[in-house]
């Protein structure tokens, strides 16, 4: 079953960029999108464990992150495309 993820990580973890290349590279995401600074959401069959464990392997154990299930019981300010990435668990269909 898809869950919805935050992952939210220090500097020392990496980069934005670096960070893409581990979404980009890890098959257990099936999809992701960012619009905060050092915050991901991600998309996946893996537990946040598995997710963790490919995460720490890549940045070599370095840096803090957390990654947690985004739940039901969730609310802020986030742009529409994200509000649909984390409710459907795909991204919003581009309007023609």
């Amino acid at each position: 079953m898809k869950k919805a993820y935050l992952l939210i990580y220090s500097d020392a973890t990496g980069t934005r960029e670096e960070i893409k290349n581990w979404a980009d590279s890890e098959s257990q995401v099936e999809t992701w999108r960012y619009d905060l600074p050092h915050c991901f959401y991600l998309i996946s069959e893996a537990s946040a464990k598995d997710l963790a464990k490919s995460l720490r392997s890549f940045t070599g154990e370095k840096g803090r992150f957390l990654i947690s299930e985004a739940g039901d019981n969730r609310n802020g300010w986030l742009p529409p495309e994200t509000w649909h990435l984390l409710r459907a668990k795909s991204h919003k269909p581009k309007e023609k």
